[in-house]
């Protein structure tokens, strides 16, 4: 008897209900231990930022139509309105993941001449579209969360404390603590860090006229066109300018491709 192996995909036609609106979330699997053999510096390092946004990149180039990508750490949060694949979840999130690693995998090879096996898991999470600003706002809380206890933790590994230490006298620390650390052993104020590394960095397409010349009748004539945008210079998400911006971005990205 034929085997009929499509009985046992159970979960290979589970589907994002229409017109929801939904993240994928991406985050690095063991980038802890990818960071410390590749050598990249501590906290932050902007070479690592740009692998992750031109990984990202790739999902706006394989007509899966995202609306914007915002970006901190090793976490990727992609905003669709139009599920691809017919809103195939196992779909989405093993091409979505499977499209960033092989992205990340290549440019850190064209980078660094370093061949690393990479990895991104990926969920989704439908969301209410009266709520996509307020998820975005909590993403990019976590990134200022992430930022302030980055820089107090490696302050006190490059003090000599060990990495065990370093976290049993972080723990409980308030956001103040953590920003006095910093500035008394560093001199660092954490608040006139890089932009992209306290606020994250986003994705997304942005019109432009550009002026050209009918065939037909030689006349001038302006036709839209769009642009890749990469934002490292964003505003808090929470403030009037942050929330005006990030709603121009959805409005402008739906009215494109007419939903």
């Amino acid at each position: 008897m034929f085997f009929k192996g499509s009985r046992y995909e159970i979960f290979s036609e589970i589907r994002i209900p229409y017109n929801v609106p939904f993240f994928v979330r991406c985050d690095g699997r063991n980038f802890h231990r990818l960071t410390n053999e590749v050598k990249f510096k501590k906290p932050y390092d902007k070479e690592f930022a740009e692998i992750m946004v031109n990984s990202a990149k790739t999902l706006f180039k394989n007509n899966l139509n995202p609306i914007l990508a915002y970006i901190f750490s090793d976490e990727i949060n992609i905003l669709f309105f139009d599920a691809p694949f017919n809103g195939r979840i196992e779909k989405i999130d093993s091409v979505v993941a499977s499209l960033l690693s092989s992205a990340f995998s290549l440019e850190l090879y064209l980078r660094r001449k370093i061949v690393k096996t990479i990895s991104f898991d990926a969920r989704i999470i439908p969301i209410p579209e009266k709520r996509i600003l307020e998820y975005l706002a909590w993403r990019q809380l976590e990134c200022w969360r992430n930022h302030i206890n980055s820089y107090a933790f490696y302050t006190l590994i490059e003090k000599g404390v060990s990495r065990e230490d370093a976290a049993k006298l972080l723990k409980g620390l308030k956001s103040a603590e953590l920003h006095d650390l910093v500035f008394r052993e560093k001199g660092i104020n954490l608040a006139k860090t890089p932009t992209w590394q306290r606020r994250g960095i986003l994705l997304y397409f942005e019109e432009y006229l550009k002026e050209g010349v009918n065939k037909l009748t030689g006349e001038k004539v302006l036709t839209v066109r769009r642009k890749l945008v990469e934002n490292w210079e964003l505003p808090i998400f929470n403030s009037p300018e942050g929330k005006n911006m990030l709603l121009k971005i959805i409005k402008d990205r739906r009215s494109r491709v007419g939903t």
